[in-house]
């Protein structure tokens, strides 16, 4: 348990402080580890397509996708934590969308998206 925490702690904005277990949330569901296998397979559902093209294109689509969910979609903050351009962000979202062909205005949409970026974070899945 205190590692499960410690290493969602380190994948949060910020890094540092104290995160208990119990505060876990959904990270405690994935942290008992019933059937990975599943969120294995969530993960690739809803980023397969973007990991791939990571891989192949050695961009990060995934982290900007993960930056841009941990600072509420806000355009400013995620291109500081980036260290992009504005515009340099919005050109990565537009990719997001096409090789994802998903629709980051839906709500079921970014909800699922976000926790897969989630779950890619702390988990490290390079799937």
């Amino acid at each position: 348990m205190a590692v499960r925490s410690l290493s969602v702690r380190r994948q949060s904005e910020p890094p540092y402080g104290t995160t208990v277990y119990e505060e876990l949330g959904l990270y405690r569901i994935l942290a008992r580890g019933n059937d990975s296998k599943d969120v294995d397979i969530f993960v690739r559902e809803w980023l397969g397509p973007l990991l791939n093209y990571d891989e192949a294109h050695r961009t990060d689509l995934v982290r900007t996708l993960a930056q841009y969910f941990d600072h509420g979609g806000n355009h400013d903050e995620t291109a500081h934590a980036l260290a992009v351009h504005r515009s340099t962000l919005r050109y990565r979202l537009q990719r997001i969308r096409e090789v994802s062909g998903r629709r980051l205005d839906d709500v079921d949409t970014r909800f699922h998206l976000q926790v897969a970026t989630r779950i890619w974070k702390v988990s490290g899945l390079a799937l």
